[in-house]
């Protein structure tokens, strides 16, 4: 997409993988797994979080840029937990993924 002139920006919780993969313009928030934009009906929040893609796709002009967001996920939330799902996500929950995945992360080739 951006060698058609698409500028993209990638949102993610886990900074060492867009290194890995290099993506041309990042912005991380390091917030639990499903819960990337912050609380379900947070709109504040999910609208600032917003605004920070918008302003990295106008604003990033050195491909491989990452902007870290200086948002922390609450500590009482992580105590309770009661915004995590009882089950695992299938790819967690299987040995075999969660090794393909580390695998890809280490050595893999994003542009095959």
């Amino acid at each position: 997409m951006e060698k058609a002139g698409l500028v993209t920006v990638t949102l993610c919780q886990m900074p060492f993988i867009i290194e890995r993969i290099g993506a041309p313009r990042a912005v991380v928030v390091e917030f639990p797994f499903s819960m990337i934009y912050g609380h379900p009906g947070d709109r504040d929040m999910q609208l600032r979080i917003l605004g920070h893609m918008l302003e990295a796709a106008e604003t990033i002009e050195k491909p491989g840029t990452i902007i870290d967001l200086d948002y922390t996920w609450p500590e009482e939330d992580f105590k309770k937990r009661d915004w995590f799902p009882d089950e695992k996500p299938p790819w967690m929950a299987d040995q075999d993924k969660m090794a393909q995945m580390l695998e890809f992360i280490q050595n893999g080739d994003p542009m095959e």
